[in-house]
């Protein structure tokens, strides 16, 4: 990872003076150039993304464009490319440095925000949409410091409200093995009894649990998300009422070892080890396992690739059988960007308005079933709902997440550190808290609360550094804008209570 964040920096620098160029004369020049193309033809406005509801001639994405070019035909047309995600990014690298992006695409991985803004890769939405169009979005979804810098909007939350991490339950796998399928389990003792109990009654072909052991990231969701339950202010691996890392925590060291009760129980289907998210998922929709702990895009999937499976979805247990409460955020920059190069910036703001993140598009979009909407109103109106299941899922959503406080959004220049550490999940570091997590699970780390303390010193030594670094750099930050002393982990944390620490 960290070798392809370097490739990513350095050809940031490489296109850097070339588009600070381009975009210093983009603004009149674009603006000729639009209305010649509508006067003599149609704009064509290219966007390119890796998300699924941009895949397909039915996707909502690709139904919304031919609506949209229907509705504007001789003055623009849209063409939307889908490419899965390895693919994309290669594609996206490719385009940047044959200075060929498309006019809107998504942000790619494994590069920061700030390096894009930095590299004049992007525009300002300013201009483009409407006050009007903004305000139909949660309150919180544009925040200073996080996609929005210097006044100036650079993109929108293309999702709305996400968990990740839910229980999913197969009804009639607990059905088989004499269980009530409407009863799913509530503390952790009734969900390992559950689980022992279907790979009893499985004879080696059905399990309890199913993981997607072997896929990026999945250890340390289903590892933080199970922690939420003993204490949510360190079950992420940083404590933001104080502003310190908490990888060596009670709650995350518990919560692994829940796992590995599992495992020493054999509840846990074998090949589970070596699956990622299909395999895994499409197991769970077979029938081959009784519980499944993954986030809420497995809701669809599940839908769609198993549309027969009867399931059903609830909070992570606790080991109290208490409410569990989990976190998120509204404002991010990982969505959609402007290219600065666009020679149509007119008709990209009508798209945007109109199509690619109107309501019209949203409500396809929930009726696909893919996740909740940005977009407050909607994910009220039941009438929406694709199906059963999305009502237990919208519910989900309210009753689990709060907001947590977010530092950039208490201080800007919070971005800066940020930046110089790769984000709050140190990807410099190795073996990551993931790789820790899989290694104990596995059985190749014999020592967890040692590799946890390890690893929690390593992030903590390059948190100091990487804001030390940039403070002599001239920014103005403090390790002490990443605690919130007033924060309240079971309620949503609002915008009087960032003015509060301001007194």
């Amino acid at each position: 990872m960290g070798s392809k964040r370097n490739r990513w920096t350095s050809l940031a620098a490489t296109i850097a003076l070339g588009s600070v160029l381009v975009a210093g004369c983009s603004d009149g020049a674009s603006k000729q150039a639009d209305h010649a193309a509508n006067a003599g033809g149609e704009a064509i406005v290219r966007i390119w993304g890796p998300h699924d509801f941009m895949k397909g001639d039915e996707s909502p994405g690709q139904q919304t464009v031919k609506l949209f070019n229907e509705r504007h035909k001789g003055k623009i047309r849209v063409e939307m490319k889908y490419m899965p995600w390895a693919e994309y990014n290669t594609a996206i690298q490719a385009a940047v440095t044959s200075n060929d992006l498309p006019d809107i695409f998504n942000m790619p991985q494994n590069i920061d925000f700030q390096q894009v803004l930095a590299s004049k890769w992007i525009r300002p939405l300013d201009g483009l949409v409407s006050d009007k169009w903004k305000s139909q979005f949660y309150s919180g979804a544009f925040a200073e410091g996080v996609n929005v810098i210097d006044g100036k909007t650079y993109t929108w939350p293309i999702f709305g409200p996400q968990l990740n991490q839910l229980l999913y339950y197969n009804k009639d796998v607990l059905k088989n093995a004499g269980l009530d399928p409407e009863k799913p389990p509530r503390t952790w003792d009734e969900l390992r009894s559950m689980a022992k109990t279907v790979t009893e009654k499985g004879k080696g072909d059905v399990f309890g649990v199913v993981f997607a052991l072997a896929e990026n990231g999945y250890a340390s969701n289903t590892v933080t998300g199970l922690a939420a339950g003993i204490d949510n202010l360190t079950s992420s691996g940083f404590n933001y009422k104080i502003g310190a890392y908490a990888y060596d925590s009670k709650a995350i060291s518990d919560s692994l070892k829940f796992i590995l009760d599992l495992k020493k129980d054999g509840s846990i289907l074998p090949s589970a080890y070596s699956l990622k998210h299909p395999e895994a998922g499409a197991l769970f929709g077979q029938g081959k396992a009784a519980f499944l702990f993954d986030g809420r895009w497995r809701m669809w999937l599940i839908k769609r690739d198993t549309p027969d499976a009867k399931f059903g979805m609830a909070p992570l247990p606790t080991p109290t059988g208490e409410p569990i409460v989990m976190h998120h955020t509204l404002a991010n920059n990982g969505g959609f960007l402007v290219s600065a190069n666009t020679k149509y910036p007119e008709a990209v703001g009508t798209f945007i308005e109109e199509g690619l993140a109107s309501e019209l598009f949203y409500e396809r979009f929930m009726k696909s079933g893919v996740a909740l909407a940005p977009i407050e109103k909607l994910n009220a109106d039941k009438s929406k709902y694709p199906y059963p299941e999305y009502e237990t899922f919208a519910k989900l959503h309210r009753d689990v997440l709060r907001l947590r406080p977010d530092p950039a959004v208490r201080n800007p220049e919070v971005a800066k550190a940020l930046a110089e550490i790769g984000g709050m999940g140190q990807p410099k570091i190795k073996p990551s808290f993931n790789e820790i997590l899989q290694a104990v699970i596995t059985g190749a780390e014999k020592d967890p609360d040692g590799a946890l303390k390890q690893y929690n010193e390593k992030m903590a030594k390059g948190f100091k550094e990487g804001v030390d670094k940039v403070k002599q750099g001239g920014a103005k930050v403090e390790t002490g804008d990443f605690g919130f002393p007033n924060w309240d982990a079971d309620k949503d944390y609002t915008t009087q209570d960032y003015e509060a620490l301001k007194k």
